[in-house]
């Protein structure tokens, strides 16, 4: 049988990656504005709370599965499939909405059961945001910054490149072409579409974990046995905050500052006395232990196979 016809073919895709990562690589600021904004989703993933309750739940999962659809579009960006790029943001918004979502009432460890085990629908992306600026810090917020408005427009706009409203928004519009080629502009576009996205998201989420406004040492306090989830470490809030302009710090600063909770955890955390040298020899010890038990088991494990 002959080989298939294929107008948009590999090598042409892998042309349109070759170009694209030329591009970036002439463009350093804007590579590494990109890398950035990932960056800063990746480690704010960690103020999601790990309680004993929910660990295992898959309440992070909607989180989890955002990230993966994050860094899937940026792939798809750089291969010339612009338009399919912003099909995976829109997953990125909506999967971020509905963790939190399911979270509205700090019961995502339940709440999220039967979507996770795909016996539910998936909650509707209007609906869920709706209810999650009923909440009170959201609301506050929103009437300085009219976030919940920003987001539907962002949402909006990916629509309508899922739904390819019309030349401007199909496929062929976007690499002028029947076949994937570089174009700068809808790489810029898609740039400038994530960064949106990527910044609604992480302020959604300090609005609902207001704690990761605040600078915690837990390095002094923990060392290797930090908290699982729920807080910003220093390194972490530190990229976290960069995306962000200064009147949103400020107005998430004011929140989490008159937060009763926060304020418990915080001072329950400072008052906690710093670990001393012996205690995190003793812990990198721990933790060799461990992962030497890890590697000989994965080699015999590896072995049996």
């Amino acid at each position: 049988m002959e080989r298939p016809l294929i107008i948009n073919d590999h090598d042409k895709i892998e042309e349109v990656y070759k170009r694209s990562e030329e591009y970036l690589k002439n463009h350093n600021v804007l590579q590494e504005e990109i890398a950035t904004y990932l960056w800063a989703y990746h480690q704010v993933g960690d103020l999601v709370p790990q309680t004993i309750e929910s660990f295992w739940s898959g309440h992070f999962f909607p989180f989890a599965e955002s990230y993966y659809e994050l860094e899937n579009s940026f792939e798809l960006c750089k291969q010339g499939f612009y338009r399919h790029s912003l099909f995976a943001l829109r997953c990125v918004l909506e999967l971020a909405v509905i963790g939190l979502y399911f979270d509205k009432d700090d019961q995502a460890h339940m709440d999220v059961q039967k979507w996770l085990h795909s016996e539910d629908p998936t909650p509707h992306f209007q609906k869920s945001l709706m209810r999650l600026f009923e909440l009170e810090y959201y609301r506050l917020f929103n009437e300085k910054f009219a976030l919940q408005q920003e987001i539907k427009d962002i949402y909006s706009v990916l629509s309508d490149f899922v739904h390819s409203r019309g030349y401007a928004y199909s496929t062929t519009g976007q690499s002028l072409s029947n076949f994937n080629q570089f174009n700068e502009s809808s790489l810029r576009r898609y740039v400038e579409i994530m960064k949106k996205v990527v910044k609604g998201i992480i302020t959604m989420l300090l609005l609902k974990y207001p704690i990761g406004m605040r600078e915690l040492p837990l390095w002094g306090k923990f060392g290797l046995n930090s908290p699982v989830g729920g807080f910003l470490d220093e390194s972490s809030q530190h990229w976290v905050l960069t995306i962000l302009d200064e009147d949103t710090k400020e107005v998430l600063q004011s929140i989490s500052s008159n937060d009763p909770l926060v304020n418990e955890a915080v001072r329950h955390i400072l008052v906690m006395p710093d670990l001393t040298e012996e205690q995190l020899k003793k812990q990198r010890a721990e933790w060799d232990d461990i992962m030497e038990k890890h590697d000989a088991k994965k080699q015999k494990t590896d072995g049996d196979v």
